[in-house]
């Protein structure tokens, strides 16, 4: 009787994930992918987003190394950056923040609509997956307020983390950081008002041992004070490496 016991209990876990492979695949079938820009066939299984449309986003060319703010010269760090080195060690940030990712980021932060996650963390990590190893051990997102993440009902950094990180086999860490202050939302405020908005906001929570290397996860840069505000946390709690990973640049922005 035990054995018999053993082998079903063996079993079980295989015949889940057969029922549930089944059910995404009749899931696609019923409701196939399909690009939100443009409405045609989106990329299978489940990305609303056409390979055309993948590839004419506007790419974040010529970059400062260390904010990836737009220069003159490609790999040489800008002025901001020589002046005031950030707390982190630098950004990748894939894609300028222009139509049409304005709209998807807008439709995901304000408008409820949580399955632009997949299309946007897929592209992040797809661009880093290019670049070659992550080199990070672990994706933070940057964490909302508790009473913000209620009455949003998610955190979309969060979000696009998750997707990004499946791809690129990485661990999500969204409970190592927490934000004590709930600060004013940073896009209502000017640029020279920002970084003084979240200085001390975040507060990284004791744990032994802390990854080496993160990488924090957002959907904008704008001026780079909320990542950089949260990359100090880290640097105080002992992280030795922190890359800040979000999907869309504002150019112009200090």
């Amino acid at each position: 009787m035990a054995q018999y016991s053993n082998a079903v209990a063996a079993c079980q876990p295989n015949l889940l994930q057969q029922v549930y492979g089944a059910s995404k695949t009749l899931l696609h079938k019923l409701f196939p992918a399909t690009c939100l820009l443009c409405l045609d066939a989106g990329q299978g299984p489940c990305l609303d987003l056409c390979r055309g449309c993948e590839d004419d986003l506007p790419r974040n060319h010529s970059v400062c190394p260390v904010c990836a703010m737009p220069v003159a010269t490609a790999g040489r760090a800008c002025d901001h950056c020589l002046l005031r080195h950030p707390a982190f060690d630098g950004a990748f940030v894939p894609y300028r923040y222009e139509f049409p990712l304005v709209e998807l980021i807008h439709r995901l932060k304000y408008g409820g609509q949580v399955a632009i996650s997949r299309i946007l963390g897929t592209l992040l990590a797809r661009r880093i997956a290019e670049r070659g190893s992550p080199g990070v051990d672990a994706v933070v997102p940057v964490p909302l307020h508790a009473l913000r993440e209620v009455r949003r009902g998610y955190n979309q950094a969060a979000e696009i983390a998750r997707f990004a990180a499946e791809l690129l086999q990485l661990r999500v860490e969204d409970r190592l950081a927490v934000r004590i202050r709930n600060t004013e939302e940073q896009a209502a405020l000017p640029a020279v008002v920002r970084r003084v908005n979240v200085s001390g906001a975040f507060e990284v929570r004791p744990r032994t041992p802390l990854p080496a290397s993160i990488a924090i996860v957002d959907d904008v840069l704008t001026t780079g004070a909320t990542v950089d505000a949260l990359a100090q946390a880290f640097r105080r709690a002992g992280c030795r490496h922190i890359e800040v990973w979000p999907v869309a640049r504002a150019a112009g922005q200090r």
